[in-house]
Order: structure tokens, then C-alpha cells, then sequence
């Protein structure tokens, strides 16, 4: 059996047949293996380039909110029913509120990752703490993390994933008020 390549013109009449040797099997796997890698490579690069990575995002949001001198609540020192009010319509059923001993100095709903999320400010006895709550992404949600005169702690409640921010130095008096 003969190989003849296709793109050529056949012979002219009374000419022999030209023909050439078939590709090296080792030649044809290292391209299309090359091509593949490429491939690969470039998919890996490009998602990692244009979705940055969004671990702890609830929490560095908590962090930056308690820092902020003028939050811009929606509501100044509300009632606690116009708080589950206002909850219920931000988040829905169920919304992990802060206990009653806490104030609540004013409420804003957010956005966080494209979701609606609700920034609660409170005051635990002389402490301001930042409440962050947002419908759960994740599968496990429980950290902490430091942040100089700022300590933030997240967990899960239920469906949502909370976040509270406060001052460093009596994270166990405000942390044991909202769990």
C-alpha cells in the first residue's frame, strides 16, 4: 500500500506516482502533547490572572468596616424589631441577629462578592464591634485573624456566615456576647 499526499497534484500522465513517507509517530504525539500543554497552561493562567482568589473576603470586609469612621448607616440606633425588620427584608428567614444586650448603633446593607450582605455596628458594653452576616458560600467557615488593634472572628450560623470585628484586647468579652 502506497501513501500519497493529498494537497499535491497527482502525475501527469505517464508519470510515476509521487510518494512521500508517512509522518513519525513520535513526531505527530509531541505536537498535538505540546499543543495540549499549551493549551492547559494558558486556561490555568488566564482563570488565576482574571478571578482573584476570594479566601476570607467576609472577613477582610468586617476588618475594613470597623476601621471606617463614617459607615453611613441606612438606619441610626433602630428599635430591635425595625432591626429584625430590616433584616428579614435584607437577608430573609431566619437571619442570624445580634443578642439583645448588644446596642445596635445603626444598621447598612452591602455588598459583598456580589451578594447582599448586612453591616450591623454595635456597642457590647464599652466595645464598638462590627457584625458582618451573609447567605453561606462556603462549605466551612470558622477563622480568626489579627489585624493590629482589630480582631476579627468568623463562623457559621445555619445558612449564614457571620463576622465580628472588634478591639483586640477584649475579644473575649464581646466575642462571648454574640455566640
Amino acid at each position: 500500500m502506497k501513501l500519497v499526499e493529498a494537497e499535491t497534484t497527482g502525475p501527469v500522465e505517464g508519470d510515476d506516482e509521487i510518494v512521500t513517507p508517512p509522518r513519525p509517530w513520535h513526531r505527530a504525539v509531541s505536537v498535538s502533547l505540546l499543543f495540549t500543554l499549551t493549551v492547559l497552561t494558558g486556561t490555568v493562567v488566564a482563570i488565576y490572572t482574571i478571578f482573584p482568589a476570594r479566601h476570607n473576603v467576609l472577613l477582610t470586609e468586617a476588618v475594613e468596616r470597623h476601621r471606617d469612621a463614617a459607615p453611613g448607616w441606612e438606619l441610626t440606633s433602630p428599635e430591635p424589631g425595625v432591626v429584625q425588620a430590616w433584616a428579614l427584608g435584607l437577608l430573609g428567614k431566619d437571619a442570624p441577629l445580634p443578642p439583645p444586650s448588644a446596642v445596635v448603633v445603626g444598621v447598612r446593607g452591602i455588598e459583598v462578592l456580589e451578594r447582599r450582605a448586612a453591616l450591623v455596628g454595635l456597642m457590647i458594653g464599652a466595645d464598638r464591634v462590627t457584625y458582618l452576616c451573609q447567605h453561606a458560600r462556603s462549605n466551612r467557615y470558622d477563622t480568626e485573624r489579627v489585624d493590629g488593634d482589630v480582631h476579627a472572628v468568623a463562623w457559621r450560623h445555619g445558612a449564614y456566615d457571620c463576622v465580628a470585628a472588634g478591639p483586640e484586647a477584649t475579644v473575649a468579652h464581646w466575642l462571648s456576647a454574640l455566640r
